[in-house]
């Protein structure tokens, strides 16, 4: 059986380098996600260099002492093009693929993503297929607002 997967299209104002910028800002993504922090893990010793091929972040969802962290890390980095992102964590797994193009005076966005839980089967994860890329399209529309 295939991994629970949804698609979001979105029409979205802006030239692709900058709903690109906005789309990876990671502070963008804790504004918009409630809950949720994201930051960067950058190695041992460094500095963030921001996103890039390599790159790992985590989004950390907190409710009190209850936490759920998913991790991730840059596959492919494209800008402002292309981005490949994989879910690593012990508990949520996944891909997302992301797909930038100009049209007209705006981008085309293109999220493409399987998702997965630890101890939850495929077939029970894919009924939540449809709720859950309502979420994201609606998480992803304030993201990348101007």
């Amino acid at each position: 059986m295939p991994r629970p997967a949804f698609q979001i299209e979105l029409l979205v104002a802006g030239p692709p380098a900058e709903v690109w910028a906005r789309l990876w800002d990671l502070d963008r993504h804790t504004a918009a996600v409630p809950l949720t922090t994201v930051r960067e893990q950058p190695p041992a010793g460094q500095s963030g260099a921001g996103l890039r091929q390599g790159a790992r972040f985590t989004a950390r969802t907190a409710l009190g002492p209850v936490r759920l962290d998913d991790d991730m890390v840059v596959r492919t980095w494209d800008p402002p093009r292309h981005a490949v992102v994989d879910k690593v964590g012990r508990v949520l797994s996944g891909r997302i693929e992301v797909h930038l193009r100009p049209e007209g005076s705006g981008t085309r966005l293109r999220w493409s993503q399987t998702f997965g839980a630890a101890w939850v089967p495929d077939a029970l994860a894919g009924l939540v297929s449809r709720p859950v890329g309502a979420a994201y399209r609606r998480t992803l529309v304030r993201i990348t607002r101007p």
